[in-house]
């Protein structure tokens, strides 16, 4: 009797090993033999690898099974064996491997290289050949399908344990470096910045999409490509070609280049910084970060513009005051003198009046576009508002523009700031005339509309009263898109230099603040319609409607007392005379000093505080604080030349407290006194209308 010992068998004319025949007077001897050397496998301990799950590919049964036997000895799960290469790619489709061990010669069309190759393309699985070939050709074919090991045959324990154990770890730091790279390549692609690396010699080896971006090369067309061929830089100040970073550029230093794309020609400002890519010993290249700063040249240059207007803010604050003053006293002489005289002395004064009056707006525009003002909300008549700003608009449109008003509803009020809302006609009427750049019609309209529940309008606005006003021109209008963005700040189609984009965000953000709503439509060629809708308070007689009468406080005989206090000589001297004439006491001071140790010595009351905001030593507003606690029934009136910061709008929004900018005529004077005193308050027919909305 014959024991078959199978060593090694790959179905080809080389074949080591078939069988080899034992006698049977050995059979005693071999038998225990095999007995004492499965004993000690199956005491070896598992693998690390346990319920791996290999594919075998062998057409010799025995030597399979023999493979098989081994493998699961081992600790490993070996579910299949394959005769073929065809039958290989079957079982890897149906069911996941971790490893194939795959005989180089197998009958069929298919051989072992041919399937590793496939499943190879297929799978990416690993491939440990079996074979007994040695020759250089086969090695050398078997080379291009990368296979993680060879086993000779015939095979021994040890090295099919190192063998498979090698190439499932080798497998494993492979997926896993496939991993980190895909997680690395996201990463880089991902930043928002360019990113190219090249070897040590200086050609590109990779660029993410910002920088194929910005240069205009794909990372497939520029790489092994020199950089200054792929990134053409140049200097921003003389406009010469830049030298190479890698070479100009200290190890993370940075600077700004302008970029040229290299195919479209396009131009950028970029910010280049150069970094050395170095591993644990050695320099592999450099890596660019080519950072995109147009937007950040553009923020830059719009907080320089910000803080220019701020200072000129500031000079233009300080002016006003001073230049202020002296228009009050101006136009308070020009009227007084309009009124004693006739003929042409008397259109001579007028003419000095008109004078200062254009003076004075033309100051408040200046302060108003440079946001000084602190928000005072009060009740107004929008017509009113806009017969203030009409001289000042047309004059802002040019000759070549036409301003045309219908203005209805003269009763319709709403609380708003009145600065804000010259704010938004005139940045609405500049933006009309830069659409009307060949002339044309700027037209104003005002009425009131009622919007109730079942109005389609109630699904966009709150139902109520509300004072319509529309501000239309015949300029070049714009397509939809543009019109999509013009409220956004920042937003412009004026050349660069020519325009913030601030402005009809600001108008925006003001009617907003005012409980209203903005909406605008235009077409191309058709002109630009804006439409507000702000909430109707109501009807209201206004300050210049109150009756002009001789105020007597307290019901008595004792006239009104009155604390006046102005550092300008010619402004306090002007608003005394005012006020004297209409029979009021007048105790004046020029400091507030002066004017506190006048109230201490004043033995009777004291009704109503005027007070220049700003004064040397003790303003106005720390006069007021000063001796309200000894007179806490004592109104006051600041006056000024412009809103200061030092003026608390909370404290004005006390029926106690008043403000008046300067210049102002005697009867706006005498009118704001009245209305704080309360001597014959402001009417109001809508009996929703509180006395904080009569304040002004």
């Amino acid at each position: 009797m014959a024991f078959p010992l199978l060593m090694a068998n790959d179905g080809g004319s080389t074949e080591l090993y078939k069988s080899l025949i034992i006698p049977r007077r050995y059979a005693h001897q071999y038998l225990k033999a095999c007995r004492s050397q499965m004993i000690r496998e199956i005491q070896m301990q598992p693998t690390t690898d346990a319920r791996k799950q290999i594919l075998i590919v062998e057409d010799e049964g025995l030597i399979a099974a023999d493979i098989q036997r081994r493998l699961e000895r081992l600790g490993y799960s070996v579910p299949a064996i394959a005769r073929s290469g065809e039958e290989a790619l079957d079982w890897a489709r149906s069911r996941k491997f971790d490893l194939v061990l795959m005989d180089i010669r197998l009958n069929g069309e298919m051989d072992g290289i041919a399937a590793a190759q496939a499943l190879k393309v297929e799978f990416e699985t690993p491939v440990v050949y079996i074979t007994a070939h040695a020759d250089q050709e086969t090695i050398n074919r078997a080379k291009l399908t990368e296979p993680f090991g060879y086993i000779l045959k015939p095979i021994g324990e040890a090295e099919l344990r190192s063998t498979v154990q090698i190439s499932l770890y080798k497998h494993e730091m492979e997926r896993r470096l496939r991993a980190s790279e895909a997680w690395l390549s996201a990463t880089l692609r991902s930043v928002g910045e360019g990113l190219i690396a090249t070897d040590t010699e200086g050609e590109i080896v990779f660029m993410n999409p910002v920088a194929e971006h910005l240069t205009g090369w794909s990372n497939a067309d520029a790489h092994g490509r020199p950089l200054m061929d792929v990134l053409r830089l140049v200097e921003e100040s003389t406009r010469a070609t830049a030298k190479n970073p890698i070479v100009d550029l200290f190890p993370e230093e940075s600077r700004p280049y302008s970029l040229v794309a290299t195919k479209s020609g396009a131009e950028a400002v970029v910010e280049v910084g150069c970094f050395e890519n170095l591993s644990a010993v050695d320099r592999l290249g450099w890596i660019l970060v080519v950072r995109d700063i147009r937007a950040r040249r553009e923020m830059e240059r719009r907080l320089m513009q910000s803080q220019r207007m701020e200072a000129i803010a500031n000079l233009a604050g300080g002016l006003a005051h001073d230049f202020n003053n002296q228009l009050t006293v101006m136009l308070g002489y020009a009227t007084e003198l309009g009124a004693g005289l006739s003929g042409p002395e008397r259109q001579q004064a007028l003419e000095i009046q008109h004078a200062a009056s254009i003076a004075s707006s033309i100051t408040g525009q200046l302060l108003t576009l440079s946001r000084r003002e602190v928000v005072r909300f009060e009740v107004l008549n929008v017509n009113d508002v806009i017969c203030e700003m009409q001289s000042l608009i047309s004059r802002s449109l040019g000759k070549y523009c036409t301003l045309v008003t219908a203005l209805g509803s003269p009763n319709g009020f709403v609380r708003a700031d009145r600065t804000q809302l010259k704010q938004v006609l005139l940045n609405l009427a500049l933006n009309a005339r830069d659409a009307m750049a060949e002339g044309g019609e700027l037209r104003i309209e005002t009425s009131t509309i009622q919007i109730t529940n079942e109005s389609p309008a109630s699904r966009l606005y709150r139902p109520g009263v509300y004072v319509w006003l529309r501000v239309l021109d015949s300029g070049e209008g714009m397509d939809q898109e543009t019109l999509s963005r013009i409220f956004e700040p920042f937003f412009t189609t004026k050349k660069p230099g020519f325009g913030t984009g601030l402005g009809l965000s600001i108008v925006h953000s003001i009617i907003v603040q005012s409980g209203g709503y903005i909406s605008a439509s235009s077409e191309i060629g058709q002109g630009t319609s804006f439409v507000i809708l702000l909430p109707c308070v109501g009807t209201l007689n206004g300050l210049s409607e109150v009756p002009e009468s001789k105020a007597v406080s307290n019901g008595g005989d004792r006239p009104t007392t009155v604390l006046l206090v102005d550092d300008e000589d010619g402004v306090r001297r002007l608003m005394r005379c005012y006020l004297e004439r209409e029979g009021y006491r007048v105790l004046e001071a020029r400091t507030g000093e002066d004017a506190e140790r006048h109230a201490q010595e004043y033995p009777q009351a004291i009704d109503i505080l005027i007070a220049d905001v700003a004064m040397p030593g003790m303003t106005g507003p720390q006069l007021a604080k000063r001796l309200s606690a000894a007179r806490p029934d004592m109104k006051v009136l600041y006056v000024s030349g412009y809103q200061h910061d030092m003026l608390d709008p909370d404290a004005l929004s006390s029926p106690d407290v008043g403000h008046l900018s300067k210049p102002f005529a005697a009867a706006e004077l005498l009118a704001r006194v009245r209305a704080l005193l309360g001597a014959q308050a402001a009417s109001c027919s809508d009996p929703g209308i509180t006395a904080d909305d009569r304040a002004a």
